[in-house]
């Protein structure tokens, strides 16, 4: 009786661990928004949203936003909508952002953001 009381409680304790590792747990998961660092010529911001899932799939984002002169002036001028399949390429996430770019994000684990080295320069922040 204790064993099987042993095995049952081992099971318990296993189980949700083992459904946790076939779903995965990576910090990567959630959804995300950067604005481009440095000067965006004919814009006032450019706004980057990225969704990425643990079915290796991903949605990009990006909006170009003009202020415009008074109220209600403000528009969006030019938007890129992409989705498909992210890829681990060694310590970070190929996010692809139309049928033949892509951008590499790499995690930081101390400030909980994404963010990439080459252009656009982008940090991510994890959206609640």
């Amino acid at each position: 009786m204790k064993k099987l009381i042993t095995l049952i409680l081992a099971l318990l304790i296993l189980l949700p661990a083992a459904a946790s590792a076939v779903t995965g747990g990576s910090p990567y998961f959630g959804e995300w928004v950067a604005q481009k660092h440095g000067s965006t010529a004919s814009y006032d911001a450019i706004i980057y949203y990225l969704n990425i899932t643990q079915y290796k799939t991903s949605e990009f984002y990006k909006f170009c936003l003009n202020h415009g002169g008074g109220f209600g002036q403000g528009k969006v001028t030019d938007t890129e909508i992409y989705s498909d399949h992210w890829e681990i390429i060694d310590d970070h996430l190929s996010i692809p952002t139309s049928g033949i770019t892509s951008i590499e994000v790499f995690y930081d684990k101390d400030t909980d953001t994404l963010y990439t080295k080459e252009w656009p320069v982008l940090t991510f922040a994890r959206l609640p």
